[in-house]
This record gives structure tokens, sequence and C-alpha cells, in this order.
């Protein structure tokens, strides 16, 4: 083949200019870089900078690269500046964060992140006697945009040149490292201007800005790599195994991350919650390439884990919602339906097999090994930066005068397992490549043109080496492009030195035989068949997983108390108390409830492999109470099946209290109450202290014909609400009443009848012997009885008469008073004492 290129240096040495008079000394060391060629090769590149062309370039490739900032930070202002709308006086207002969202620093501050992937936030503040400075770096790179930048950019590159690789390696790195130095220079100047300044009153202030050093390290970095390709030369080992395992390893991985990224997205807007605006899917755009290397991650069986170090373990109670923490892996996703990604890796293997299998040309030797190891290890090595891209993390320092040094760091992102799983999944790739073409062929030869293209499927067949570009694609004369095109078709691939690269080419097929066709229709059938009912054993293992998650325990054990089993869901979840203690955990009581607890919603917060965290939600009368749980992973049935075990019970402590009764009734359950004395030793009451259920229960205490009280309501809310508590106070009736009147009556009686009326408690006037006539004028009307036994009664007229003396006649005189006593009991009867009168 012609070789078009053009040497890094002429070989004719230059004209001589014009001579000068040589200096004695030379006063300027630089004077003489004439004749140093590389410094002159450095020179001559700085010149062309101004050339027309490299300046059409620069803006084309400027133009580019702050279309893509633009669009992608919008994607993440516009649901921004909704939500802060949303958000009106609160405390984002109070630190004047959202007034400035909608200003020209903020779209700025954002263009710079999604650049240079990620913020950095520095502040200082105090109060009440202390000081502390703090600095911190959000770390989120945009693997979208890099992908984006580098296409734009080799594109943009190519068209502008014509595809002309008219230099030397060290022309082309130096020509692409002079452009992207000046373009991450643009834009780290850009980037300078996007800075939030956030005031917390007087105590608190602190700036937000790009990660300078991230913006301009990826723009330097995308722009040299992208257009490094696009102009560097293509010499004769660019076909060798190690460039064609990289360029191999590239294409799988682009493959890999659209994909699988197509798949979150769906997922993801599939998901969403039904208060969520849509203008917050514009966030995932960015996010395009991190998602796709997650999903990826778990498609191959790989994990997705935080890692926190430093005091950020500390904060772990507060990030619980907005930080994962165990590890994810695929059949945590959607209740085990996420298992079903392994349909789409395996998918994907095989597709992806077929077409590198194609287009790396088929050998006369069949399997080769020595062009099979080269695509794993480039994927390892790619997968490798794609982790250390994709992670997220936030970390950073905080300084106080009085507590010295604090630092730590939250990260998430992909396992370092997960990189050997995705490396692993290119190595069965690259091995399918050499064996699946030819089956596909025999199966179905027009499967082969739809997978691989119609070309390299027919060079394929003709045992043609794969085609390589020619050096110069314009060096050449149109009537000369045919003949280099079949030379390098008939030509077998060869390496740097000159040997086979991996083989002979194989003679072209002939057709497959009707034979051939059925022996490879048996086998294809007989591997799909077998796959199928491999995919099937695992969905439904996966769906099976799926029934039996955490929360479901917690939503059958709260189901349980729903409908009033209570002995069912004591012996599901034993609630670790003594058994005089839960005599209110029984069917009599839960299930005769005034009203029960109704389960609305129960939500998995956190998953690990031993335990998760479940939180329900639950409503008693219509109002709505939170609890969180406790799940532990049991043995697997069958080896296979999850299983969970609740070990807390949700039981609230309750006191019953009645001031006569020892006994009360809750639902259809006696429940016996211990005697207890005041703080005197005066009077007693009693008292219970117990579980019970959540719920609304009717406590009563029982009555006579003299003692009656009304039923209390019994309302058990939650664990941590306030103590359920029900006092039952006793009244008497109107037969206590007259029972007690008709005693005051028959003692007023006595009190006017002898000899009685000398007996302890009449009126002292009454007790004596020289009364001529004594009566009761008019009896007691009613009577008070206090809570504590006591009573007195209304007041009672007695009419006397005093025997007269000689020199003395008495008239009849009236005497008034009121009588006080006692009520005692005996079982249910009473027992009433008259102590008599009310004052002497």
């Amino acid at each position: 083949m012609e070789n078009t290129q053009l040497p890094d240096d002429p070989k004719v040495p230059p004209a001589p200019s014009d001579p000068l008079p040589a200096p004695a000394a030379p006063a300027n060391p630089f004077q003489n870089a004439g004749q140093n060629r590389q410094v002159r090769k450095f020179t001559n590149a700085v010149l062309e900078l101004k050339s027309r062309a490299s300046l059409e370039l620069l803006g084309f490739q400027a133009g580019a690269i702050a279309a893509i900032g633009i669009v992608l930070a919008l994607c993440y202002l516009i649901p921004l500046a909704s939500m802060a709308k949303e958000i009106g006086g609160g405390s984002s207002a109070e630190f004047n964060v959202a007034s400035q969202l909608n200003s020209f620093k903020a779209f700025i501050m954002v263009f710079g992140a999604v650049l240079g992937g990620g913020l950095k936030i520095t502040g200082s503040g105090g109060g009440f006697g202390m000081f502390g400075e703090l600095s911190l770096a959000f770390a989120l790179v945009s693997v979208t945009s890099i992908v984006a930048i580098c296409a734009a950019n080799y594109l943009i590159v190519r068209k502008l040149r014509r595809g002309a690789r008219n230099g030397g390696w060290k022309s082309a790195a130096l020509a692409s490292g002079l452009h992207a130095l000046v373009l991450a220079l643009v834009f780290l100047v850009i980037a300078l201007f996007g800075k939030l300044s956030i005031q917390g009153g007087e105590f608190f202030s602190a700036a937000v800005s790009p990660r300078y050093a991230g913006v301009f390290f990826t723009i330097a970095l995308a722009v040299f790599f992208s257009q490094f390709l696009a102009t560097a030369p293509q010499r004769a080992n660019a076909g060798s195994p190690l460039l064609t395992g990289v360029r191999e390893a590239v294409a799988l991985a682009v493959s890999t991350l659209a994909a699988f990224a197509l798949v979150g997205i769906i997922a993801a807007f599939t998901q969403r919650p039904d208060d969520m605006p849509w203008s917050l899917g514009l966030i995932l755009l960015p996010l395009l390439g991190t998602i796709g290397s997650y999903v990826a991650a778990l498609g191959f069986l790989g994990a997705l884990a935080p890692n926190v170090s430093g005091m950020a373990s500390f904060l772990g109670e507060y990030t619980a919602d907005a930080m994962p923490e165990s590890v994810l892996r695929i059949w945590d996703i959607a209740d085990g339906k996420g298992a079903w990604l392994l349909v789409l890796s395996a998918l994907l293997v095989l597709l992806a097999a077929i077409r590198i299998g194609v287009h790396r040309g088929r050998l006369a030797a069949g399997f080769n090994m020595q062009r099979a190891w080269q695509l794993p290890v480039a994927a390892l090595v790619l997968w490798m930066i794609l982790a250390g891209l994709t992670n997220i993390s936030l970390g950073g320092a905080i300084t106080a005068n009085e507590m010295g040094n604090m630092s730590g760091s939250m990260s998430y992102g992909i396992t370092w397992y997960s990189v050997i799983f995705l490396a692993l999944g290119a190595a069965v790739v690259s091995l399918l490549a050499e064996i699946l073409p030819l089956q596909v062929y025999r199966f179905a030869p027009s499967l082969l043109a739809v997978i691989a293209g119609k070309d390299a499927a027919a060079r394929w067949v003709s045992g043609q080496a794969p085609a390589v570009a020619p050096a110069s694609p314009v060096a050449a004369a149109p009537s000369q492009a045919a003949p280099v095109a079949a030379a390098a078709q008939s030509t077998p691939a060869v390496s740097a030195d000159g040997q086979p690269m991996a083989g002979e080419p194989a003679p072209a097929l002939a057709p497959a035989s009707e034979e051939s066709k059925k022996k490879a229709k048996a086998v294809g059938f007989s591997v799909l068949a077998l796959a199928v009912i491999a995919g099937l054993g695992f969905g439904a293992i996966a769906y099976l997983n799926g029934q039996r998650k955490p929360e479901a325990e917690v939503e059958k054990y709260l189901a349980l108390l729903a409908e009033g089993q209570a002995g069912k869901a004591t012996e599901m979840v034993d609630p670790g108390i003594d058994n005089a203690s839960r005599v209110l955990l029984s069917g009599d009581v839960l299930g005769n409830a005034k009203q029960r607890l109704e389960l609305v919603d129960v939500i998995e917060e956190s998953k690990g492999k031993d335990s998760a965290r479940v939180r329900a939600i639950y409503s008693i009368n219509g109002e709505r109470h939170e609890r969180s749980f406790n799940v532990d992973a049991g043995d697997k049935d069958f080896g296979l099946l999850d299983t969970w075990v609740l070990n807390e019970a949700l039981i609230v402590p309750v006191e019953i209290t009645s001031d006569k009764s020892s006994e009360v009734t809750v639902g259809k359950a006696k429940v016996k109450l211990l005697e207890s004395e005041d703080y005197y030793g005066e009077g007693r009451s009693f008292t219970g202290s117990f579980y019970a259920y959540p719920g609304i229960y009717d406590v009563s205490a029982p009555g006579n014909e003299y003692l009656t009280s009304e039923a209390q309501e019994l309302r058990v809310n939650h664990p941590d609400s306030q103590p359920a508590q029900a006092a039952l106070v006793t009244t008497t009736t109107e037969k206590l009443d007259e029972l007690v009147l008709d005693e005051v009556k028959k003692f007023a009686t006595a009190c006017v009848t002898v000899p009685t009326n000398l007996d302890d408690g009449c009126p002292s006037t009454l007790q004596s012997k020289d009364i001529a006539s004594f009566s009761v004028k008019s009896h007691a009307e009613s009577v008070a009885i206090e809570e504590s036994g006591s009573f007195s009664s209304s007041e009672i007229v007695f009419k006397y008469k005093l025997n007269d003396m000689e020199f003395i006649d008495y008239d009849e005189e009236e005497l008034t008073r009121s009588f006080t006593g006692s009520v005692d009991w005996y079982g249910e009867k009473p027992q009433v004492t008259v102590e008599g009168a009310s004052w002497w």
C-alpha cells in the first residue's frame, strides 16, 4: 500500500535566511532557536493557532462544548428553579439560595459544575463563643458530557480537517495539546464567574462554586484525546490485536451503557410518583452515563454500595433517606423484578459476540486464543475508569476552635468486584465471538447480516480479512481506491513485525447443507429451551423472593392486628413481657375493641444482607401514626428462597385505675387491679399496668344498685406517644341516697325516743331525763355522700319541752341539727353508720 503520510520534518533542509553578522556573545539565548527542531516545531504550532483554519476549528470546538454544557445545565436548572418556587419562603429563603437560582451566576455555576464534575462549598461562621470553617467538595462527574464532548470534537475535527492525517504523531499530539489548553483555559475563565454566596443571618456565610480543577482537566483531556485520535496517523500496526481489543472494548462499553441507560430511564419514568413533576425527569439526562454504568454493573451480577468514612459515619441517622445504607443488588430492585436485567445482559452478550466475531474476520484455524484475551483486558481497564468517574461523593472538613479539625466523606458507586464481573462478561463475549458467528450462519445466514452488517458479513463469509482504513483517505486518487481496498481485503492482517496477526484467513464458506441446518436448528432450539427454562426458573425464584420481602412480614403482622387476631399476632411476634403484663394482648380485648388500627402503607427504608428496616404507616380513628421495625433475615427455604423474621412487637404501655373496683372489664376480658393506698395512707384505689395493641377500647367497672361508674375510652396509639390511661370514677346511685336517708331518719327518731335519746351522737340537749316531751318536727330531706364514703344530711328540726320547775314554766322549743356519718362496703352491700349531730 502506498504510504501517503507526510514526515514529521522535511528531508530537505530549509533555505538559509539572509546572513546576519554573528555577534560575539548572543544577548538572547533563544536567538538560535531556529536551529532547534523541537523548539521550532512548538513555535510553528503556536503560530498555527493564529491561522484562519485553526481559529475556525477552535470556534467550532468551543461552540460545541458550550452547547453541550448549556443543554445539560438547563436540565438541572429548570427542575431546581421549579422546586425553589414551590418552597417559597422556607428554609432556602433564609439562606437566599432560592432567590439566586434564576441569576446568571447560578447558570454559570451549574454550567461549570456539569463540565467540571461537581461543586465546591467553603464557608465560615459561629455563635455562642464558637467559630468554625467549612470546606466541602461534591463530586458528580457527568459521563454523558464527557462522551458528548469527545464525540462532537472528534466529528468536528474530522470534518474541518477533511479527515486528513497529514502529520506525524508528535505533530498531532502538539496541536491537540495546544487546542486542549486554549479551550480549557477559556472555559476555566468562564467558570470563575459562577460563584453563589450564601448568607445565614449574621452567623454563617458560604460560597458555592464549580470545581475549577475539574473544569480545566475535563475539557483539556476530552479535547486532547478526541482530537488526537482524529488527527494522528494510522500506521501498519493499527490493526494489531491490542488496538483491536481496545476498539472492541470501547464499542462493547458504549453498547452496554446505551442499552442499560435506556432501561434505567424507562424504569425511572414508569416508577415515578404521581406527585412528582415531569420537569424533574430532565435531571436524568446528564446522568445517562452514570445510570447506564450503574444498571450495567447490576445486570452483570455486580452491586452498588455506599462508602462512609471519618466523621460522616456519625451522620447515618440523619442521611438515611438521602444516602443508601446498604449494598444494592439486582434482586433488590422492584421487589425482585430487577432480576430480569439478566435477560438483557445475556442478549447483549450474544449480540455483541456475534458482531465482534464477524468484524474480527474468520480464520482457517477456527478458534484462536491469540485474539481473545485483548478484549477483556481492555474492558477491565475501561470499566475501572468508568467506575471511578461515576462514583458520587461528598467529602470535606470542618474546623472549629473548640473541637479541632473534623473530616469525613460519603460516596456511592460501583463496587470493585462489579468491575471484575463486567470484565468477565467481556471475556465471555470475546470467547463466544470465536464460536457464535459460524453457528448463526449455519442456522440463519440472513440474521448474521442483520446483526453484523451486510459488508462485514460478506467479508466474513468469503474469508477475507477485516477492512483496514487507508492511511490517508484523501491522499489516494479515486481510481486507486478500489485496488487498495481489494488488496486490503485479500491480504491477511499483519502485526508490526509483518507476521500474521492471529492466523491465516479462512477460505470462503460453502452454503450450509440441509443436514447442517437441521443440526444447527436442533442445537439452537435446545440451547434456547434450556435458556428459557433457566430464565423461567430464575424468574420464579426472583418473583417468590420478591413476595418474601421484609415489608411483607410487617404487613402480615399488622394485618392480623387490624383483623383483631391478637392470638396469631402474639404467636408471630412474641412481645417478650411477663404474663401479668400481657393480659390485654388477647382476642377478647383486641377482637372487641371499639376501633382497631387500619394499615395505610408499608415502606422499606433500608435493606442489608442480614437485616432490613421497614416503616409502617397506620391510622386509628383517622389519625395517622408511623412506626419503624427491624426485620432480620432468616434461613433460606430450600437454600434459595428468602425468609424474614419480625422480632419487634407493636405494643403500647397502658395504665388503668379505679377508685372503688378491683376488677374492670376491657372488651370482654376481666382484668384484676392491684390495691394501693394514697400518699397519706388514708384512702385506697386500684391500679394496673399492662401492654395493649393499638386501638380504642372501652374500659368499665362492675356496678350494683348502689354504685355505678361511667365507661372510659382507652386510646392506644403509638409507643412513643403520651401514655395511654383510663381512670374509672365511681358515683353513687339514688338507691344509696335513699338508704342513707332512711338511716338518718331512724337515728333522728331514736334521739326522741326513751331511752335511746341518751345515746352518743344525739343532740346534747335531747340527751336529758328532764324533758317533758320531744319529737321530730321535720326529718332530713337529703344527704350528700362524698367520694370517701362520708356523708352529711340536710337539717333536721326537733321539738322539745323541758320539765317545768316550781317557779319556772318552760315553753316548747325547736332544735336544728345535721347528722353526719360514713358508708362502708362489705362486698357489694353498703353499711351505713350515723355518727351524730354535726355540732353540739
